[in-house]
């Protein structure tokens, strides 16, 4: 049961551990076109940390025998990452007003895209499993 639990965690901490290593590999070409690599192994972190908790706040609703839970869950956990994502583009652009990087604000919504996909696919084997899903 306990490697079970943790098996369900590992593509998102693979996911996690890839795009670092990505992004040290290709450090150099990523600053040649105009990337900031603290910006985006910081970004990389806060998406895996959101990402994470709402798998955890949603897995716990779903094996719930009332449907309603698992919405709420999940519109909690949207709404907790859109919210903590918004803050900290907010602090980003407040600290850099004049040196935004786009390239790397951008390549954070892909980021975010990926590991958005890992979740929900995740959830979804999770509710097949489940006879209350």
């Amino acid at each position: 049961m306990r490697t079970e639990n943790n098996r369900k965690y590992f593509p998102i901490i693979l996911l996690f551990f890839i795009l670092n290593i990505l992004i040290f590999l290709f450090k150099n070409l990523l600053e040649g076109k105009g990337f900031n690599i603290s910006f985006l192994l910081i970004a990389n972190s806060i998406l895996f940390l959101l990402t994470l908790a709402g798998f955890v706040i949603q897995g716990k609703a779903i094996n719930s025998q009332d449907a309603q839970k698992f919405v709420r869950s999940v519109y909690a956990s949207m709404m907790i990452k859109m919210f903590i994502c918004m803050i900290a583009i907010l602090i980003y652009m407040v600290m850099n007003r004049q040196n935004i990087n786009k390239p790397s604000l951008f390549a954070s919504m892909g980021i975010y895209i990926f590991y958005t996909i890992i979740e929900v696919s995740g959830l979804m084997k999770a509710a097949r499993k489940n006879t209350n899903a």
